[in-house]
């Protein structure tokens, strides 16, 4: 099966750790389209356009940003997470992110890929105080990040040392004044989605069919998946 995959690049590190067979074409999409869901989406459905010839096309997207929804594949089925984000994925099901954030509310999580190529809390206060000053940046901070007390790292395999990633996730925590925490994730749900496995955790479009919010699943809990 020839299957063209459409990822975002917080999820490469995974997906490179994993490797994929040469019937698999890959693509990841710049982090920074989360803040123009938009271009996002016009980005996402040119690529599809461009992959008519190919027996499915998978995407690491789902609920982020709702930039999927309106998305239609004339000739070629489309196979996407039953999750909200990014996260959760990485998580291995809404079900799993919700219960740890029942568990504790105010946890902002990070993975590897969102701190190699997210926009961190900390980053997002720097640059308002480019834009802002200092004394303006911190309001937006606190209005923004108030409700959070605990950071909390995605353990997942990887190429990088681990211990790099701990380093910037303390360095974040340390600003904010959040406590720091790991937990480890499960990555059955994205290997199953990259051999291209239809299942109860998947979202299956049929060539032809508008993508629909109904379509999709998971409740609004994520916490970062805020442009």
């Amino acid at each position: 099966m020839k299957i063209k995959l459409i990822g975002c690049a917080s999820t490469m590190n995974e997906v490179c750790w994993k490797g994929l067979p040469e019937t698999v074409d890959s693509e990841f999409l710049d982090f920074n389209f989360h803040a123009k869901p938009d271009l996002l989406h016009r980005r996402l459905q040119e690529l599809i356009d461009q992959s008519q010839d190919y027996d499915v096309i998978i995407t690491t997207y789902n609920r982020c940003s709702n930039a999927v929804v309106g998305l239609l594949s004339p000739r070629v089925p489309l196979l996407m997470p039953k999750t909200h984000d990014c996260i959760s994925l990485l998580l291995g099901s809404n079900e799993r992110q919700l219960k740890l954030l029942k568990e504790n509310p105010g946890t902002y999580y990070f993975s590897r890929g969102w701190l190699d190529h997210g926009r961190t809390p900390y980053a997002e206060y720097l640059e308002y105080v480019d834009r802002y000053g200092e004394e303006k940046a911190r309001e937006l901070i606190k209005m923004l990040y108030g409700s959070y007390n605990k950071a909390v790292l995605i353990v997942t395999p990887g190429p990088k040392d681990l211990e790099e990633y701990r380093k910037k996730v303390l360095k974040i925590a340390d600003f904010f004044g959040w406590e720091v925490g790991e937990v480890e994730a499960d990555l059955d749900l994205l290997n199953s989605l990259l051999n291209g496995n239809v299942g109860n955790d998947t979202v299956y479009v049929e060539p032809g069919q508008t993508v629909t919010v109904n379509m999709l699943a998971g409740g609004n809990y994520g916490n970062n998946d805020t442009p």
